[in-house]
């Protein structure tokens, strides 16, 4: 699947095509950030990585995104934003 057909599906699809509920290959965990109160995970689905948006272990949204997205760059930041306080 690629991402265009990955954000043309809806939201259960989607969750379902991430967690390999279709005999696919599950979307491997990566990372998260958090936005307020909302967790946002990152994964790796192989040829783009996915957005779970979470609010009160609530799903929120899911979108696909490009391997090259300055979306990976929030990542980043909360990375050493986290390392800083903790490392």
């Amino acid at each position: 699947m690629n991402l265009y057909e990955f954000n043309d599906l809806d939201l259960e699809d989607k969750w379902r095509h991430i967690y390999g509920l279709e005999g696919n290959d599950y979307c491997k965990f990566i990372t998260y950030r958090k936005e307020g109160d909302c967790t946002i995970s990152l994964r790796d689905c192989g040829s783009f990585f996915t957005e779970i948006y979470v609010l009160n272990k609530e799903i929120l949204k899911i979108e696909g995104i490009e391997l090259d997205s300055s979306k990976l760059d929030l990542y980043i930041g909360y990375a050493k934003m986290q390392c800083n306080r903790n490392c």
